[in-house]
């Protein structure tokens, strides 16, 4: 019984893995890198349908194929690194340099078919198997994941301060995914090496093969719960399209305090006239609604540049661009909370439909412009029209 239900975990998340991959390759377009995921969504599918059949069965007809399944592993370490270092840097896969990552893996494959599985040579045997097999693999998975970390890290700290919220969301994502991948393909791989070294001893640890069917679901809550995640991205939700390169000055003694766009040459006039645009854009177009809005498409949607939008929004607003969005979201948001026809939608729901792309992004900036969290808002405005109206 209880192998019948280990059976039934696995085939679920075999066919959630497969949902998942159809809606990954239809956003694969739209981003560098998803190719790789996408493959390392099948890989850990195939691993979980390989442990589903009969290994009498396996051993009598296909016995290459299973005997490769103990080497999986090996694949998982360079999809998560060529997948992060892809879809940070925005760019397609080079074949020839990233095909060089799976070069022990196809090593592997070509002995396992070309030769009699049990008549491997012993040094393929040392290499691939037995105690210094697993302990090859594991230090697999850690340099691939550190480098993806690294690669990570790297980026953060080069480009924080000019992601976008759904550019921060994702990053906060992808981390938590390369920390989550390391855990699940480590205890995968030490659980390949007990099977296979103390088989039929320990066969019960086949129990733990259902991490990869809650690891596959993990992905899909994210994607459902997060859609911004794997919807249609704009390369400078990864990464800007400009930079600005800071210099260091020689030390000067300034006796006036210099004016930060003293030099840019924008009129009054003009500033005026990006007011009233921006204006015009926020209260009658609504374009803070857009989740992807960045100051790059609504400097062009206000016939200027990203730096005299800047210039206004600091000298005219007295806010940074993200401030100058989020009040109005935030407004946005205070009115949906009050509007009798939103009494029964859920906090999230305000929240996409005021143009942010996370809840938590919602309370966070809500809690910081008005003091309070929105649940509370909403309580205590309440609370005080009922007081009126007593």
């Amino acid at each position: 019984m209880s192998n019948q239900v280990n059976i039934f975990l696995l085939l679920f998340g075999s066919l959630q893995g497969f949902l998942l991959s159809i809606l990954l390759i239809k956003k694969r377009s739209h981003q560098a890198g998803y190719g790789f995921l996408v493959t390392y969504l099948l890989v850990m599918i195939a691993q979980v349908l390989l442990k589903v059949m009969s290994k009498v069965w396996l051993m009598e007809n296909i016995v290459p194929y299973y005997l490769l399944s103990y080497k999986l592993p090996l694949l998982y370490g360079p999809l998560i690194y060529l997948f992060t270092k892809n879809i940070l840097n925005q760019r397609r896969s080079r074949s020839v340099g990233d095909a060089l990552h799976f070069i022990p893996f196809a090593f592997i494959a070509v002995f396992i078919f070309s030769a009699a599985p049990y008549f491997l040579p012993g040094w393929i045997q040392f290499l691939f198997y037995g105690v210094s097999g697993g302990l090859i693999q594991v230090i697999s998975l850690i340099v691939y994941h550190y480098f993806a970390l690294a690669e990570w890290k790297q980026h953060f700290v080069r480009m924080k301060d000019y992601f976008s919220n759904t550019g921060q969301l994702r990053m906060q994502w992808l981390r938590k995914f390369i920390v989550t991948s390391f855990f699940v393909c480590a205890v995968i791989s030490l659980l390949l090496y007990f099977m296979y070294r103390y088989y039929p001893v320990l066969q019960f640890v086949r129990w733990g093969f259902v991490l990869l069917s809650i690891f596959i679901y993990w992905i899909s809550y994210e994607a459902i719960n997060k859609p911004v995640l794997f919807s249609a991205v704009i390369n400078h939700d990864w990464q800007p399209k400009t930079v600005p390169v800071v210099t260091i000055p020689p030390k000067l003694i300034i006796h006036k305090r210099a004016e930060k766009y003293a030099n840019t040459g924008l009129k009054d006039e003009d500033a005026s006239r990006i007011l009233t645009a921006l204006e015009q854009l926020m209260q009658e177009q609504k374009i803070f609604l857009d989740p992807e809005i960045t100051i790059d498409k609504l400097s062009g949607l206000a016939n200027t540049n990203r730096h005299c939008l800047s210039q206004v929004l600091n000298e005219r607003a007295g806010q940074s661009f993200y401030d100058y969005i989020n009040q109005y979201r935030v407004n946005e948001a205070k009115r949906l909370l009050l509007d009798p026809g939103y009494s029964n939608q859920k906090i999230a729901s305000v929240a996409y439909d005021a143009g942010f792309n996370s809840l938590s992004a919602f309370n966070e900036v809500f809690k910081k412009m008005t003091g309070t969290t929105p649940s509370q808002f909403k309580k205590d405005e309440q609370q005080v029209s009922r007081q009126q109206r007593g």
